[in-house]
């Protein structure tokens, strides 16, 4: 089929049925993305402002990878390193507090009260993980400095009025996961009067599903708090914020979704006391469409963002009707994925939706509602400085408004990449919030023109990764006067490259993983010559390079600074496949099926990471030692063949000393491993090949071979021995001098004793080694051979049993240059 056809469908972006909902992922995006700016919330600022105390944060093998917007988990939760923290302070329960001059960590130590004799000058205390269930009055009297206070999952029911006195310079105190139920007889009055300078507080966490209703927000207490910036909450059903709110005037931040969070419905007056708040954050709180005022975001004259995604009893309709209320206000970004039910029928978008989005907005996340297509002329109805809009997992077909993406005048990221996701089947009849569908007009296939795409004038990034779409990728064309630096086209299935692709004068990154390709025609990437990067990972490469005999494949790019082929199952590639690439910087063939390294590289100068990881890997050629060599004198180079089989025998000796001694390896050889000679599988390393070489450089000398020509004292022909001595002389490694007293009573053996010395002078190589067979006294050798003896090796002949250490230390002497 020809590809003109794919960008008639370009918008198609199928829910495909593999794993339960998962995030979707922004990495090849995410450069283009704005940062979150953790300024704006003091929890995470506060978190990381005092880098010069670094505390224990790092959680050991826990990997957190948190959506990208702006309600992230902050820095306070994670772990440092622990030797940062010098001193050791034994508490009552003999467990041991880590503290430096301005920071103690007790996290983790069971601990069943606060201790009292740290270093009353600490400004940062970790006292989370513990099992404290008491705060009594002055707890915290002694360490009147803090600005820090972490008392997160412990055994927390109730507050003292005093549980806090002291702590005027407080700015973060967590109390998240414990069991401080929002009741008034929890948080007595007065229990934050000492907190003056507090700008973050967690109290999130504290309330579950099986605990009884009645909550109220401690709001007269929580007034005491004039600079609180950002407030960490549960959410609970009919919830209002109280009169009090009104006198944090500083209050930025209001987060709902961090900890627990059913709150089901909201009234026109339920946010009317916080309208100061810039930040709102309602995503995953159950809120359902049939209970929720179009009118109950009507007071937060000063929102900027707004997150009420994965709320998918909320329903589109219904929210797009309370946008509507608030459409003026200057909200910049704003957060709905996944508030449709995805058992609801599809969804067009008509103008009266886009209409009611704020006319300030920059940023838009509508990813997983189950749009299906845009009404004719909506798009010109966007807000004018719409930027970003990440509207993935949907069910978008082809309609007429394709053919006005142009009109996003100021969009540099559209995401439109579809979803994986394995569905429970319901168990109850979901409430839906309704929905609109608008039959698609009929659209003509036949037409003659021919396709060019028109992109956004400043589109930077293009992500259409698990969309569906199955096409021989032939002539592709875009209108030249695009941005477009990234083209993601992963995960759908163009088994043939056949292009070339035009009209994309700035691209640098194009990704075709996880589609299959299995031939690529050299003009494809003709016109591509800005790329910079190429990822073909995991497509099905393996016939292509086995068989191609058609070297040039790449040789348009010539400015290509990273290619990823990895999980090819590559078994073979040409030595020169990558001719012409000289400004490579990263090549990936990991998790291939290939067992030697044959492709040359003398070309890339600038060359900086090998990855040939998870391969059949033994060894590389010396070419490639070589090489790798030079490129360390001018900068670093890694190369990484960890998890492969690397052969420990004695005719791979060379490659291991020179591995083990490279600065192109990491030094601790994690995940290395060794096929020794007896055994076909391949046992990983522990001691960075210590060991090995060790064995190695014993068994590899005692299998040697030497040979050595023995020259007799006596002969016929003098001037044809002069000559024979001479040849013997300039060609072997080394002449060994057995020394006894014959030798020193015979001519020619002085004789050629000289000519060796002769030969050493005129090469600079060592060539005389002398094995003292005989003990002779020092006075009855000449000046020259004790000169001789001073300059050179020798080696003195044992006098009892000849064991293989001698031999061994022959052999080495004779072999090294």
């Amino acid at each position: 089929m020809d590809i003109k056809i794919l960008l008639l469908l370009i918008i198609i972006a199928r829910i495909k049925v593999t794993s339960s909902p998962i995030k979707i992922s922004d990495s090849d995006c995410k450069k283009y993305l704005p940062k979150p700016q953790d300024q704006d919330d003091a929890c995470k600022w506060v978190a990381n402002y005092d880098e010069e105390t670094p505390m224990p944060d790092q959680v050991e093998g826990l990997e957190i990878q948190p959506p990208q917007h702006a309600f992230e988990t902050d820095g306070s939760d994670s772990h440092d390193d622990l030797d940062k923290l010098d001193y050791t302070y034994k508490t009552d329960s003999q467990s041991k507090c880590k503290c430096n001059d301005n920071s103690c960590y007790c996290a983790r130590l069971g601990l069943k009260k606060v201790p009292d004799n740290l270093p009353q000058s600490i400004h940062r205390l970790r006292l989370d993980d513990n099992v404290i269930a008491v705060l009594p009055n002055c707890t915290f009297c002694s360490y009147s400095q803090l600005n820090y206070l972490d008392l997160s999952f412990n055994n927390l029911t109730q507050l003292q009025v005093g549980s806090f006195w002291g702590l005027k310079h407080l700015i973060l105190l967590n109390l998240r996961n414990n069991s401080l139920l929002y009741f008034k007889e929890t948080f007595p009055n007065g229990v934050f009067s000492d907190l003056v300078s507090l700008r973050c507080l967690k109290l999130h966490s504290n309330l579950h599903s099986h605990l009884p209703t009645g909550f109220q927000f401690p709001d007269e207490v929580l007034a005491n708090l004039t600079n609180l910036e950002s407030l960490y909450l549960d959410g609970f059903d009919s919830l209002v914020f109280g009169e009090h709110f009104k006198i944090l005037n500083k209050l930025k931040t209001l987060d709902l979704a961090q900890g627990y969070c059913n709150i089901t419905s909201l009234s026109n007056s339920s946010l009317s006391n916080i309208y100061q708040i810039s930040k709102l954050n309602l995503s995953g709180c159950y809120l359902r469409g049939d209970k929720f005022s179009r009118k109950a975001f009507k007071p937060l004259t000063n929102l900027q963002l707004l997150d009420v995604s994965l709320n998918s009893d909320l329903g589109v309709t219904m929210f797009m009707s309370a946008l509507k209320e608030i459409r003026h206000y200057n909200i910049t970004t704003l957060m709905m994925n996944f508030i449709e039910s995805f058992f609801s029928p599809a969804i067009s978008i008509k103008k009266d939706f886009l209409e009611n989005l704020p006319s300030s907005l920059i940023y838009l996340e509508a990813q997983g509602n189950n749009f299906e297509s845009i009404e004719t002329g909506a798009l010109e109805l966007l807000p004018p400085n719409l930027t970003y809009i990440i509207v993935g997992a949907n069910r978008f077909l082809y309609g007429e408004y394709f053919n006005e993406l142009y009109t996003l005048k100021s969009v540099k990221v559209l995401k439109l990449n579809g979803g994986a996701y394995l569905l429970n089947i319901p168990k109850t009849l979901r409430y839906s919030a309704g929905y609109t569908q608008c039959p698609l007009q009929q659209q003509t296939l036949t037409s003659s023109r021919p396709l060019i795409i028109t992109l956004p004038p400043n589109l930077l990034c293009l992500d259409l990764r698990f969309m569906g779409l199955r096409y021989l990728m032939s002539e592709l064309t875009f209108n030249s006067s695009n941005s477009l630096e990234c083209l993601i086209f992963c995960d759908n299935f163009f088994p043939s490259l056949e292009g070339p692709i035009k009209g994309l004068p700035k691209l640098l990154t194009l990704s075709l993983s996880g589609s299959g390709v299995n031939d690529i025609e050299t003009q494809v990437f003709q016109y591509l010559g800005t790329l910079r990067e190429l990822r073909l990972r995991n497509d099905q490469l393996q016939n292509f390079f086995e068989h191609n005999i058609n070297p040039e494949v790449f040789k348009h790019l010539k400015n290509l600074r990273f290619i990823d082929l990895s999980k090819n199952a590559l078994t073979y590639i040409q030595k020169n496949i990558f001719e012409g690439l000289d400004l490579l910087e990263e090549i990936g063939l990991h998790e291939n099926s290939m067992w030697t390294f044959n492709v040359s590289i003398q070309n890339m100068i600038n060359l900086r990471k090998l990855n040939l990881s998870h391969t059949q890997m033994t060894t590389l050629p010396l070419e490639t030692r070589q090489y790798i060599d030079r490129l360390l004198t001018n900068h670093s180079v890694l190369v990484d063949l960890s998890n492969t089989p690397i052969q420990c025998d004695c005719t791979n000796i060379d490659f291991l000393k020179w591995m083990t001694s490279s600065r192109a390896f990491n030094s601790r050889f994690t995940n290395y491993m060794c096929r020794y000679d007896n055994s076909s599988m391949a046992v990983y390393v522990t001691d960075a090949y210590k060991e090995t070489l060790q064995e190695f450089n014993w068994k590899c000398a005692d299998h040697s071979i030497l040979f050595l020509v023995v020259t007799s004292a006596t002969f016929c022909m003098v001037c044809c021995v002069t000559a024979a001595l001479l040849y013997r002389v300039k060609e072997s490694r080394k002449t060994l001098v057995v020394l006894t007293r014959n030798f020193l009573n015979s001519t020619w053996c002085n004789f050629e004793m000289q000519m060796a010395n002769m030969e050493s002078v005129h090469t600079g190589r060592p060539v005389l080694v002398f094995l003292i067979k005989e003990s002779i006294p020092t006075a009855e050798l000449t000046s020259d051979l004790l000169y001789y003896l001073n300059k050179n090796t020798y080696i003195v002949y044992p006098q009892g049993e000849i064991t293989d250490v001698f031999w061994d230390k022959l052999a080495r002497d004779l072999l090294q240059f």
